[in-house]
């Protein structure tokens, strides 16, 4: 059902809300609110299988949904810095593809420019979403073992698309604890990122 803001609202002229029954407006406001919290959720669940520019965007709209602003970093407009509070940021590369990480991805010359921008309160962090057409806990390591180890060395994160979602799922009904990951995120030096409930 299609409400009616969507794609009726030019034939149906303003007046005829006013010769309803008692409770149309209340309906049609409560139908359009849910509409526009569903197309929200729709955009923040795009991320488990977009790639390219879609994917950047929509990991951007997740960590805005997590009450984190997000915008171009000036040193690389290619990445997003993602502020945690006055001074902390995450430095986000999201690779503009689905494949697994290897040592001589693109994305690892990224992520050591970020490293060569951070300052000294900024954790670089790479957004992986290999293999989007499966569903996340069937994917395989969205990194190489070795291309791993690089990152590892150079302090840079990886977390995956599913983790990201499984936290923006968390803020509905534990937003401290969402809170306290994304602080364990930011200090992690290196390495995959296991979001987890507990841990």
């Amino acid at each position: 059902m299609t409400p009616r803001s969507t794609v009726a609202a030019a034939q149906v002229p303003d007046w005829v809300a006013a010769e309803m029954p008692p409770g149309y407006q209340t309906r049609l406001a409560e139908i359009e609110r849910l509409a526009a919290e569903l197309r929200e959720m729709d955009a923040i669940g795009r991320v488990l299988y977009q790639t390219g520019e879609p994917l950047h965007e929509g990991v951007r709209a997740l960590f805005g949904a997590l009450k984190c602003e997000g915008e171009p970093t000036p040193e690389a407009p290619w990445s997003l810095a993602v502020k945690l509070d006055g001074s902390r940021r995450l430095l986000v590369y999201v690779p503009g593809n689905g494949m697994p990480l290897q040592k001589a991805s693109e994305a690892l010359t990224h992520a050591f420019q970020l490293v060569q921008v951070a300052g000294d309160r900024d954790r670089v962090v790479i957004v992986a979403n290999n293999d989007p057409e499966a569903p996340p806990a069937q994917r395989p390591d969205p990194v190489r073992p070795d291309a791993m180890q690089v990152l590892q060395r150079m302090g840079v994160n990886v977390a995956t698309t599913g983790a990201l979602v499984g936290l923006w799922r968390l803020s509905f009904s534990d937003p401290q604890r969402v809170r306290t990951l994304l602080d364990r995120l930011h200090a992690q030096d290196g390495g995959a990122f296991v979001a987890s409930a507990r841990g």
